[in-house]
């Protein structure tokens, strides 16, 4: 009986030992192949850097090269990019510096469609690009182009000027006209005066002392011309009031 239970304990045992080892093996092989599988992924060359860049920005244009004066790349619908290839490698084996200078790259676009407007307020458009170095240094570069059917900053000087000039102009012969009408109601305002001046010296004889007429919307005041000296500020006004 002791014998039947020993063979049947070892039995057990060396069932579940061998299901131990396979569930372990299956573990080991799965955590193996998901590490081949991330290690596949991981960037290691130059060329590894320039793809994965390009399919992340895919409004740049990007080129692995040591930029020199006069190089030109891309197109004028991208923002252009040359990287240095050492420098390439170095952002694929470097995650924080790859980190910091995508938040660079980020920003080269902005800062293109900003001097793109500020060339294109004088008739200029341009072809433009960036360039790192193959110790990080960023640089940029601009070819101009005038364009032919683009007004110059002289010209649209000049227009605003013309322009600023005739609305003086108006302004002064509106101006002028205003104080032709002016004129013309002083002038009939005088003749009415000059009736009720007439009408005072009838009515009061010597102790007439003239009138004053203040029209409220000219800064002229009408005086009789009788005793000027001796009006003051009493007498009526064109609402007919003492």
């Amino acid at each position: 009986m002791a014998m039947e239970i020993s063979n049947a304990y070892s039995s057990y045992a060396s069932s579940y030992t061998n299901t131990t080892d396979n569930k372990k093996k299956t573990t080991e092989s799965s955590m193996t192949k998901e590490t081949a599988e991330s290690s596949s992924t991981t960037r290691k060359t130059a060329a590894d850097e320039l793809s994965y860049l390009s399919k992340k920005y895919s409004n740049y244009s990007f080129v692995a090269a040591d930029y020199s004066k006069g190089m030109k790349y891309g197109s004028n619908s991208t923002t252009n990019v040359a990287i240095s290839p050492q420098f390439l490698a170095k952002m694929a084996n470097d995650p924080e510096l790859e980190k910091e200078y995508e938040e660079q790259i980020a920003g080269m676009r902005k800062l293109d469609e900003e001097f793109a407007a500020q060339q294109a307020s004088i008739g200029w458009s341009v072809e433009q690009g960036w360039a790192i170095d193959k110790d990080g240094g960023i640089s940029a570069w601009a070819i101009g182009h005038k364009d032919p059917n683009a007004k110059s900053h002289l010209q649209t000087m000049s227009e605003n000027a013309e322009k600023i000039r005739k609305q003086n102009e108006e302004k002064k012969q509106e101006k002028a006209e205003l104080e032709e009408k002016r004129q013309a109601k002083r002038e009939e305002q005088e003749k009415l005066r000059e009736k009720m001046d007439e009408a005072g010296k009838a009515q009061f004889g010597d102790k007439w002392k003239g009138m004053v007429v203040i029209d409220k919307d000219d800064e002229n005041v009408a005086v009789s011309k009788a005793d000027k000296d001796n009006v003051k500020a009493a007498g009526w006004n064109m609402d007919l009031k003492i």
